[in-house]
């Protein structure tokens, strides 16, 4: 004969389990829950949130925000040394997918600083990088080894605003947060013969593989807007560079100099010079260097300066 229960018993026992199965499964939902909309809203972070607005979270397995490393972002605090500190710390992570560096909303003023393999730059809606405009505080480099000396003194030339060499996997990009240089008195001193080497570019990246710059700003830049030099494969998408169209000298948008494979599209650029040049050096120099620019598309793009308007 089968065993039976007593009446009420299976119902009772299965009762109890039931009730404590829902508790603990809307518990663990509750708290996976809970946990994605703080990955989604922030981003992982190595010290915090990324940051107010819309998510800065990228590709990259780490991410650091600017106000970790002592950024202030007013306008007028040096933010140098909070920038320096950020690109070390995602020096260390190449190995491990590289870092994203975020940059909140705020102006942050700074001088020249490199950038490193790896990296992504991250510009939040309404963040700005201003250029700290006393041109003494510009490190000067060595010129161009396809130009022989630089463009307007010989000699050493100002460096970039931001700069990079020997890179690879380089990605500046954003919410359409820009990079100033604030150009205007180097300018001015450059009109008054105030300046003994040659203007630095804005961004200038050399002897790299695997750039990308899109969805951002570039303004006012002290020379040469985006300067990649002897680079293969650049990637400029989405991006708008200005400058007045007049006062503005040699404000070229996008150089790409003795490059490979180089894509230019959809991207606005209003300057006082040149649209897009492409280079090769210059003179003997650019012969004996031997790079010529190779496979480069330009499409789709609205150009407006002293040079030339038209569409493309």
């Amino acid at each position: 004969m089968a065993e039976s229960l007593p009446v009420g018993g299976f119902p009772a026992f299965l009762s109890s389990h039931k009730t404590l199965f829902i508790v603990l499964w809307i518990s663990a939902f509750g708290s996976v829950f809970l946990w994605q909309r703080d990955i989604v809203g922030a981003g992982f972070s190595v010290f915090g949130k990324a940051g107010p607005g819309r998510s800065m979270s990228g590709s990259r397995p780490f991410e650091f925000n600017i106000t970790d490393f002592g950024g202030v972002g007013d306008g007028v605090t040096d933010d140098t040394a909070a920038f320096e500190r950020a690109i070390s710390a995602i020096s260390k992570l190449g190995k491990r997918g590289g870092g994203q560096l975020n940059v909140p909303p705020g102006k942050w003023l700074t001088t020249p600083f490199n950038l490193t393999s790896h990296m992504t730059l991250f510009l939040a809606e309404d963040a700005e990088i201003l250029g700290i405009q006393d041109e003494k505080r510009w490190p000067l480099m060595p010129p161009l080894p396809s130009y022989g000396y630089g463009r307007e003194h010989r000699g050493s030339r100002y460096g970039s605003l931001i700069h990079g060499q020997n890179l690879e996997d380089v990605v500046i990009t954003g919410h359409n947060g820009s990079i100033n240089g604030q150009g205007q008195s180097w300018w001015t001193k450059y009109r008054q013969k105030l300046l003994n080497h040659t203007r630095g570019p804005l961004v200038q990246i050399m002897w790299s593989n695997d750039i990308v710059i899109s969805n951002i700003t570039l303004r006012d830049s002290p020379f040469w807007t985006f300067h990649p030099y002897d680079c293969k494969n650049v990637s400029v998408r989405n991006v708008t560079i200005l400058a007045p169209v007049f006062g503005a000298p040699n404000t070229d948008g996008i150089d790409p100099d003795s490059c490979e494979d180089v894509v230019i599209e959809d991207c606005y650029i209003s300057v006082g010079d040149d649209a897009i040049a492409i280079k090769s050096g210059w003179d003997q120099y650019g012969i004996i260097y031997e790079r010529p620019l190779r496979n480069i598309l330009i499409r789709n793009f609205i150009v407006r300066s002293m040079v030339r308007q038209r569409d493309v």
